[in-house]
């Protein structure tokens, strides 16, 4: 076959999402032309983003400190969070120095107990769940937009447009992925790495992992730190941090947690370890695909402050799939990580941000 028709047969193959990939392109000129209008942010939260002077900071101080011996729940929460977060640090260490000893001998940092499964799936395969995802959420703006038209909606608002948009896209996602694997290839769960043998192993496992991870992080986080302090760089707030921050919207709090927390996590997991993953190491091997689909995956976050930290638990997800040919213990960690940020970000703004 020539190259001509080698290419004439690859257009024909793949005619559906090659029309998508046109469609898509001509939302992108639609919503440049005729951009969303979203609720102005409130006084307060322009606020949120720019650096407190020297007598704002011991203000807040004073009123952390006022409020910490008025709420006794809430110093003890801060307290057992504290020496939770200290006890697993130091652990976590333990783990870290010891696996460094183990591979330093020899061995390897965990032993292999399971590998990844041989999949039928390509590369190509990856690019088209990509369109067809992006395809399906230009299609569901286009709609909630014209929705939102015909009921006579003006000003949109912003935060709950996201958090059901980002919702459905994650359902959206995870049913994609099945889709492909279920139907168009007439696999099963076991191709994606889901079962529910060995379960309490490979979360134990995957936990074990995490906490070897915690150091690591935390010294990522002090260098990112001391850059953005070296640059002068004040980053902007993700939209789910900023949702998060919300005091007074409890069920746009609830819905976006579980997100968050649960669908987001699973949805991620079933992609970029369980789908493209194992694709990816079909033609460039282990090693390389770990590193490769850990990068996408951080960039993909779009956060330059967390890039870094993204991608060390990337690599780690990607690691501990290949090491147990798993999806249990990469969605096991990937749960507690944003769970342990979720709850976080919510005791900040307990103590920090003013009511």
């Amino acid at each position: 076959m020539s190259s001509a028709e080698g290419f004439a047969d690859f257009i024909r193959r793949n005619r559906i999402y090659i029309l998508m990939l046109v469609l898509i392109a001509s939302f992108e000129v639609i919503f440049a032309l005729y951009p969303v209008k979203h609720d102005k942010p409130a006084e307060e939260d322009k606020k949120a983003g720019r650096m407190l002077t020297s007598e704002e900071i011991s203000a807040q101080e004073t009123r952390i400190k006022e409020l910490l011996s008025n709420n006794r729940p809430l110093a003890f929460t801060l307290s057992a969070s504290t020496f939770a977060c200290s006890a697993a640090l130091m652990f976590g260490l333990v783990l870290l120095v010891k696996r460094l000893t183990r591979k330093l001998n020899g061995f390897d940092m965990m032993p292999g107990i399971g590998s990844t499964p041989d999949v039928k799936w390509g590369i190509i395969d990856i690019f088209r769940i990509i369109i067809v995802f992006y395809f399906l959420g230009y299609l569901l703006q286009g709609i909630e937009l014209a929705g939102a038209g015909f009921a006579g909606v003006k000003d949109v608002d912003e935060k709950l447009f996201t958090v059901i948009n980002a919702t459905l896209m994650d359902i959206t996602g995870l049913l994609i992925v099945l889709y492909f694997v279920l139907r168009k290839f007439e696999g099963g769960y076991g191709d994606l790495g889901l079962s529910a043998k060995n379960i309490f192993r490979d979360i134990k496992i995957g936990l074990g992992g995490y906490l070897m991870l915690i150091p690591l992080l935390a010294v990522i986080m002090i260098f990112v730190l001391l850059a953005l302090r070296i640059f002068n760089y004040e980053p902007n707030e993700t939209k789910a941090l900023e949702i998060l921050y919300e005091m007074n919207r409890p069920k746009l709090l609830l819905v976006l947690t579980g997100l968050v927390t649960l669908l987001g996590p699973v949805m991620e997991e079933l992609f970029f370890r369980g789908f493209a993953y194992p694709a990816v190491k079909k033609r460039i091997g282990a090693r390389n695909a770990i590193i490769l689909v850990s990068l996408v995956f951080s960039m993909l976050h779009l956060n330059i402050v967390s890039f870094f930290p993204i991608l060390a638990l990337g690599i780690l997800l990607a690691y501990l799939y290949e090491k147990t040919g798993s999806l249990t213990p990469c969605i096991a960690v990937h749960v507690v990580h944003n769970t342990a940020v979720v709850f976080f970000v919510f005791l900040y703004k307990m103590i920090a941000l003013p009511r």
